[in-house]
This record gives structure tokens, C-alpha cells and sequence, in this order.
């Protein structure tokens, strides 16, 4: 696998903002990815999907960024399961259940991403998680080493998986109970004209930019309404009317202007209502500083 230098990332994301990772990489099969690891001589590297839930700075990534290709790409149902490899979509993987007739995908309807960032963050909707369907999840290891992890052993939770950061989900095997064919074809159609109806699809966005603070508090999207944040603009960004819970590109934004976005909105909420909102988003290429300023990790 050869590494190319100076890539821009903003064309790579949903966001279509950032700039360009030092080094970006194409593995197409697991000794490809193993080599990879190799490769990035102890700097902590990213992975990158469809860049669904990314927003990268404007000056990029310093670390090395991977996409996984080739055979990372495929899926195949069987008779009482769904094996998807890190780099097929989850839009695919609930197609591929909607048309072979298995109950529990339809929550990934309108979802993007791919099969391994949906592992990595558990994606999902209020009542459904991905993890929820998983017999058992595969991850390589900078060493090189396959790992089977049973959810128990991965410990999901709201937005997170208790496996470590540099660990790379591979593949994994769904538990995919065939059903009505007609009712599962009408619970999915019907979650992703609903999704379709309430959140933002027009604009580049990322989807939620805030996880959800949990009972007592309410959700995120109310707390940006409440504050007074829904609809603000700055620069080529704005919070999305139709859902505040949205930042979008309005054709010519930058990281920055996100940013400042989501600096104002946390400062209102922790200053009006005490509550200190904590990003769902991944922040790349971003100092110490930005990063506190929005809550990030």
C-alpha cells in the first residue's frame, strides 16, 4: 500500500469542510492494514470512513488518516445472519436487510456512515443501537492481531464502545432474524420518510452536533433552541432551522466558523441552564484550546 502525501480532506467528509491529512492510506485488505499500522511508526493514526461525523480543521491532519477499500467493502447475508466487512455503508447493510426480509435494521435507514465507524461510535436511534444486533465484531490491533469481541466484551454504551482507540473494526456478523417481509419493507420505509422529514439532508452537515445530556436534562436539540442558538450564522455555517441540533454548510464554510458555532452555543447552555453539552461530532486537527472551548475529549 502506498501512502500519498498532502491530501485534501474536505472533498472525503460530509461536511466538505477542512483541509488535507500529511499522509492518507488506501488499505484494501487486512495485510494491507496490518502494514499500514506498521507504517505509522507510533503516531496515533485516523480512520475515516464517509466522513459522516467529522469535522476537520482548517489546517487538516497532521496524523495519518486510513480508508479502508477492496474487500473491506463487502457484505453477505446468510440464513440467520449479516457479515458486513468495516467499510460497507450501513444505508447498504439496511437495504440488504429490508430486501432479504430480516427484522432489526431499520433503525439504519437514511444513517450514513460505514460499518466500522458505526461500530467505533454505536450508532444508532433513541431506542435502537447497532451493537444491539451484533453476534460478534472483529478489530485488528496495531500489532497486527485479529481480535473477536462479543458485546459483552465490547461494552457498548450511548455513543461509545469500551475497545481501545487504535484498534481497527474489520468486520462483523449481525443477527438477522428473518420476519414478515411486507411489515419489516414498512418499518423501514416509514423510519426514513420520518428522518427524512425532520432532519436536514439539503445542506452538508454532520448530524447531531451535540450527544444528548441524559435525564433530567432534555434533549440537545432543546437545549440549542432554548438558548437561543437555532438558526445563528457565522460565516458560511449556521444552525439548521428545521433541527437545532444541526450545523450546516451553507456552501462556503469553514472549520472555524463551526466552531465558534459551537463554542457560543456550549457557553449559553452551561451559563443560562447549567449544563455543559459534550460534542457527538469528531473534531480533527484542532488545539488543546478549541477543543476545551467546545467540550471535546
Amino acid at each position: 500500500m502506498r501512502w500519498a502525501r498532502d491530501v485534501p480532506l474536505g472533498p472525503l467528509v460530509r461536511y466538505r469542510i477542512g483541509g488535507p491529512a500529511a499522509r492518507l492510506g488506501r488499505p484494501r485488505s487486512i495485510r494491507d492494514l496490518a502494514g499500514a499500522l506498521r507504517d505509522t511508526d507510533g503516531l496515533a493514526h485516523r480512520m475515516l470512513g464517509t466522513g459522516a461525523n467529522v469535522l476537520v480543521g482548517d489546517a487538516g491532519s497532521r496524523r495519518p488518516v486510513l480508508v479502508l477499500d477492496g474487500e473491506f467493502t463487502s457484505l453477505r447475508v446468510d440464513d440467520e445472519a449479516i457479515e458486513a466487512r468495516a467499510a460497507a455503508r450501513l444505508p447498504v447493510l439496511a437495504g440488504a436487510a429490508r430486501r432479504a426480509g430480516r427484522t432489526g435494521f431499520h433503525f439504519l435507514e437514511a444513517v450514513p456512515g460505514t460499518v466500522g465507524g458505526g461500530l467505533r461510535m454505536n450508532a444508532g436511534s433513541r431506542e435502537d443501537w447497532l451493537w444491539d444486533r451484533v453476534e460478534w465484531a472483529e478489530a485488528l490491533t496495531p500489532a497486527g492481531e485479529l481480535v473477536r469481541l462479543r458485546p459483552e466484551e465490547a461494552a457498548p454504551a450511548y455513543r461509545r464502545v469500551n475497545v481501545p482507540a487504535d484498534w481497527v473494526f474489520v468486520r462483523a456478523r449481525f443477527i438477522a432474524t428473518p420476519g414478515d417481509a411486507r411489515a419489516i419493507r414498512d418499518a423501514h420505509l416509514g423510519f426514513r420518510r420520518r428522518k427524512v422529514r425532520d432532519q436536514v439532508y439539503e445542506l452538508p452537515s454532520v448530524g447531531s452536533t451535540w450527544k444528548n445530556p441524559g435525564p433530567p436534562h432534555p434533549p440537545a436539540w432543546k437545549i440549542v433552541d432554548e438558548v437561543g442558538m437555532r438558526g445563528v450564522r457565522i460565516g458560511g455555517a449556521r444552525i439548521a432551522q428545521r433541527h437545532a441540533n444541526f450545523i450546516v454548510n451553507l456552501g462556503d464554510a469553514q472549520a472555524v466558523d463551526v466552531l465558534e458555532l459551537m463554542a457560543e452555543t456550549r457557553r449559553r447552555a452551561q451559563a443560562r441552564l447549567g449544563i455543559r453539552l459534550e460534542p457527538e461530532i469528531h473534531l480533527w486537527g484542532f488545539g488543546r484550546d478549541e477543543l476545551e472551548r467546545v467540550g471535546a475529549p
